[in-house]
């Protein structure tokens, strides 16, 4: 039954998920201080922006913020599953003896 299931039933291919080799921070500020001054200068000659397309360094920083607290939660989630599972280890080997 499995080999018949296989054949209708492929799998999906992966998706492609390229991490840059070299990511340079101080290129991406520069960037990014030089589109807020842009968009300023276009509120200041009175066009208006499309929808979503003001970034503020408000917005950028919260986000920033908020991958760093939920990397830090799963740290430490770890730690404690390993813990755990240490611990299981010893009460199992002292129940042995």
């Amino acid at each position: 039954m499995g080999f018949l299931s296989s054949m209708y039933n492929s799998q999906k291919p992966r998706g492609f998920n390229m991490q840059p080799r070299y990511y340079d921070k101080k290129k991406e500020d520069r960037e990014h201080r030089r589109a807020i001054i842009l968009q300023q200068i276009k509120l200041e000659e009175g066009e208006e922006l499309p929808k979503g397309e003001f970034v503020s360094d408000i917005h950028r920083k919260f986000e920033q913020n908020k991958l760093y607290s939920r990397k830090s939660h799963h740290e430490g989630l770890k730690a404690l599953l390993m813990l755990a599972f240490l611990l299981f280890i010893g009460v199992f080997l002292i129940m042995q003896l």
